[in-house]
């Protein structure tokens, strides 16, 4: 049995791990979680491929990825595709909104990630890793 849950949180994680402020990172996650509540799937792969920051191509990529992941596209029946090209992407979210129950499996993980992703660059903001770091260069 997979733990989607664990999928999620390394993919949230593996979101803010990329390059860009953490304040950004925040912003995009919590827009693109408002985009992907009210418009779905393919409404945040829209914004996120429109958007202008390396950071919500770096997120796009990393949710399709998820769907790629062996057992989550075992479920899917079809594999995600491999890279970030807008039509390969949006024929695969067509061909997964012909099954509901599929598409909204994929509106979850990706709700999922993108709170886990949000709440990881709000705790870093916070001072979290970088707050203890910061700690040990003033020998605290």
């Amino acid at each position: 049995m997979t733990n989607l849950d664990f999928l999620s949180m390394k993919t949230g994680q593996a979101m803010v791990e990329g390059k860009g402020p953490v304040k950004d990172k925040e912003n995009v996650a919590t827009k693109g979680l408002g985009v992907l509540l009210e418009n779905g799937p393919y409404g945040l792969m829209l914004y996120l491929q429109t958007a202008k920051s390396d950071i919500a191509k770096h997120y796009l990529k990393e949710l399709v990825g998820l769907c790629g992941e062996k057992h989550v596209a075992i479920y899917l029946g079809k594999p995600a595709p491999s890279g970030q090209n807008l039509k390969e992407i949006a024929a695969w979210l067509r061909e997964l909104a012909q099954e509901l129950e599929r598409y909204l499996f994929v509106k979850g993980l990706w709700e999922q990630s993108l709170t886990y992703a949000r709440y990881h660059a709000k705790a870093l903001d916070d001072g979290g890793a970088s707050g203890a770091s910061k700690a040990q260069e003033e020998g605290e």
